[in-house]
């Protein structure tokens, strides 16, 4: 039974280490966090979302903040989480479905031709964010291109993972962010029951 215990314990690990390993160049469905650009147009403060129709940017890690990307490869991506008010020192959440994805080439991430979801804030009250295309056809692109990290070597370099994507409304109004594969949880623990198995075998032998 500890061997058992040991070798499904490795084996998961090894399976789910694997599982969401980007490697540099390249972007892997999956779950991930979203950090602030640290080459947004307006700094300080740092954003990951400009909504010059609101007054506001939004920082998607400070203060408790957090968002979380999810594609699954298919064609429709969302982008869920909590997002901190530069302006009025709030905690907003927003809720943003990502549609008409196409993978790039070279597992190099994706592109979109749309997007739509809302900004709510602390009195539950909901704005409405509808994606709008760039010149390209785009209205959200996730390369693993490192957009406009070359003087920021602290976020990482030309293969980190980039989300930009593109709100209707007056003025700049876009999603700027570094993307992070978020730790698998249970990763750990599997490698630590696989172990305390091959401790526990031994000791019978």
């Amino acid at each position: 039974m500890w061997l058992w215990v040991c070798l499904m314990g490795l084996l998961a690990w090894g399976l789910i280490g694997s599982d969401q390993t980007a490697q540099a160049g390249s972007f892997v469905p999956g779950q991930y966090f979203l950090l602030d650009h640290p080459d947004g147009a307006i700094s300080p403060p740092p954003y990951g979302l400009r909504m010059d129709s609101l007054g506001y940017t939004f920082s998607v890690e400070l203060n408790g903040a957090q968002v979380v990307l999810d594609w699954t490869g298919g064609s429709t991506a969302t982008l869920i989480g909590t997002l901190w008010n530069n302006q009025t020192s709030e905690l907003w959440s927003v809720d943003y479905e990502i549609t008409g994805i196409a993978a790039a080439p070279a597992s190099l991430g994706f592109t979109a031709t749309g997007g739509n979801g809302s900004l709510i804030d602390p009195s539950l009250s909901a704005t409405s964010l509808l994606g709008k295309q760039d010149g390209t056809g785009s209205a959200f692109t996730l390369l693993a291109d490192g957009h406009r990290l070359g003087g920021h070597p602290a976020s990482g370099g030309p293969d980190t993972p980039v989300a930009r994507g593109w709100i209707q409304g007056s003025g700049t109004n876009d999603w700027l962010a570094v993307v992070t594969p978020i730790p698998e949880p249970s990763t750990g623990l599997l490698l630590a029951l696989g172990l305390i198995g091959l401790g526990g075998f031994r000791r019978r032998q």
